[in-house]
Formats: C-alpha cells, structure tokens, sequence
C-alpha cells in the first residue's frame, strides 16, 4: 500500500481519466455524465521559494508539493462550472489580501490561508495554528459558518475525489432508537 500523499491521490486520479481528462461518475438521479479536471501547469521550486519569502508565508509540505505539481487545479468540471477548486499560489495569496479588507475574525487572519473553493459552500481555508508545533494543518470551509474537516489537504482532497465532488461532510447518519 502506497503512503497517502497529493502525488499518490493525484496519480490514482489519473489512472481513471481519459485521454481528455475526463471521468465518468455516478449520479444519483441515475445519470452517468463525464466530468473533467483542469489541471494548471506546476510552478518551480524557485518561483515558489521566492513567492514564499516575499509574502512571508508558512506552508506545509503537501501544499507546496500540490503547487509544485499544479499550480492550481478545478476538479469535476462540467458545462456549468466545476466542482471544487485549489488555488494557484498567486491566487492564494490574492485571496488572502484581499481577505484582509473584508474578514473580521482574527484567528483567520492570524492562522488561515484561502486555498481553494467549494462551490454553493465556501472557501476552503488552510489552518496552520497548530503548524509550528506539530507541523500539521487543518482544513476549514468559511461560509456562514465556519466547518473543520479535522483534517489535513490530503485527507480532504482523497475524500472529496471518493465522494465524486460532492458534499461528503453533510451525510450523516443518526442512531435509531426502539423502544
């Protein structure tokens, strides 16, 4: 069994799409429709150091290794739009200036970087608060409420990828009580 790491679910991603990038998934309206996956160009590990230094960030291994292998990327494409997205670097770090003008929580100010997108759900948010200790991040989704995947990017994106784009996290099931 391969260690769980952005190459290895990227790469089994791959292995299921065809020559176009495009896969074929389960609806539950019973319709099997072809989705697709845009995946940007990498960046080098120099323009990534540099980008890094400049803006001062602190970035976990797996988003730097995500970036050094896309450089952003929108997964389960259709004629609408997509899915979910992670960000290049440059629109990360324009996202999270501009989150400046706007954002009034301090923990978010002070620990998160906007990383991605959800579609009809929020930005997805790399929180690093606990990062210089145990050099692991968490994944939250911002909207009108805050959502923590307990989590790191990988565990997510496997997860997402698994549930074919959707909303895993609001499946849920409840115990049943007889009497």
């Amino acid at each position: 069994m391969k260690d769980s790491s952005i190459l290895n679910v990227l790469e089994a991603l791959k292995t299921r799409l065809d020559e176009n990038y495009l896969l074929n998934v389960h609806s539950s309206s019973g319709i099997y429709p072809k989705v697709g996956f845009n995946f940007n160009k990498p960046i080098t590990k120099d323009e990534l150091k540099i980008l890094i230094t400049k803006n001062q960030l602190v970035l976990p291994t797996e988003y730097k290794d995500f970036l050094l292998l896309h450089n952003g990327a929108e997964f389960f494409t259709y004629e609408y739009g997509y899915s979910f997205c992670l960000y290049s670097i440059e629109k990360m770090i324009n996202e999270y200036n501009s989150m400046k003008n706007y954002c009034d929580v301090e923990y978010i100010l002070k620990y998160c970087y906007p990383i991605g997108y959800v579609v009809d759900r929020g930005t997805l948010l790399l929180d690093r608060s606990n990062f210089n200790d145990t050099k692991k991040v968490n994944i939250l989704l911002r909207s009108i409420e805050t959502i923590s995947f307990y989590s790191d990017l990988t565990t997510w994106l496997e997860r997402m990828i698994i549930a074919q784009g959707n909303a895993y996290w609001e499946w849920f099931s409840k115990e049943v009580k007889f009497d």
